[in-house]
């Protein structure tokens, strides 16, 4: 993914897989509702501690992979 926009209908796909609710997932993941709200629906402005947050929460890591070569990096 490249853009937070690309980011919430993965975020909302991982969150409806586990049966929660985004109320569970911001409980699980310390933060508002409002935020898992913003995330899914792409708004670009999202704090970036956060979104690490909520991808954790779902179990997943983040990693960074050169477009080009396709190298991995943590």
């Amino acid at each position: 993914m490249r853009t937070v926009r690309e980011a919430g209908p993965l975020v909302r796909e991982l969150r409806e897989e586990r049966g929660w609710s985004q109320a569970e997932l911001a409980r699980r993941a310390s933060v508002s509702r409002t935020f898992v709200i913003d995330l899914e629906s792409g708004k670009a402005s999202v704090e970036t501690s956060k979104f690490m947050d909520v991808f954790q929460a779902l179990g997943f890591e983040i990693a960074i992979r050169d477009s080009e070569t396709g190298a991995i990096r943590w």
